[in-house]
């Protein structure tokens, strides 16, 4: 398309050719058709997007002992278990009691402590942002189970009831 070919007025096309069997126009209209057949046959796009900082809660077990009652154990004992704490315990040593050398090596051994724990804490985080979100994991995974096992319980119950 060239300059005297575009209306006033009206937007320059998003693609230009320069091709005499094909014009810019007719293969933007071909994509733009292309793009609606196709999420015509695909059909309307479901987005689920997970809650920021959602974290699941310990499900409640059945009343009855449907499930192994080891998941519900372990289950629990995982929910309950506390991140592990890194902060920084420094004991006093035989050499930190020296008057003048004993604070000078405070000093050092404190700030190589400190950057040793700050490569050992990102790394912990890490991992407890994994543990987190796996936890979060097993306890959704064992809410789909009840809900499974108690639908499998209503259609025995069915099937009982349809045989008679």
């Amino acid at each position: 398309m060239t300059e005297p070919d575009r209306k006033p007025g009206s937007e320059p096309p998003w693609i230009e050719i320069h091709d005499e069997s094909i014009t810019s126009e007719e293969l933007a209209r071909e994509i733009e058709a292309r793009v609606a057949r196709r999420r015509a046959e695909l059909g309307p796009v479901k987005l689920i997007f997970p809650t920021f900082g959602h974290i699941s809660t310990f499900p409640d077990p059945p009343p009855d002992d449907r499930l192994n009652p080891h998941l519900y154990y372990y289950l629990k004992r995982v929910n309950e278990t506390p991140p592990p704490a890194v902060a920084p315990v420094l004991a006093p040593s035989p050499a930190t009691r020296m008057p003048i050398v004993g604070r000078l090596w405070r000093q050092i051994r404190g700030e190589v402590h400190n950057l040793v724990l700050f490569y050992v804490n990102r790394s912990v985080q890490e991992q407890n942002r994994l543990n987190i979100d796996l936890i979060s994991t097993l306890n959704e995974l064992t809410r789909v189970v009840q809900e499974q096992q108690a639908e499998l319980e209503a259609l025995r119950a069915e099937v009982r009831r349809l045989r008679e």
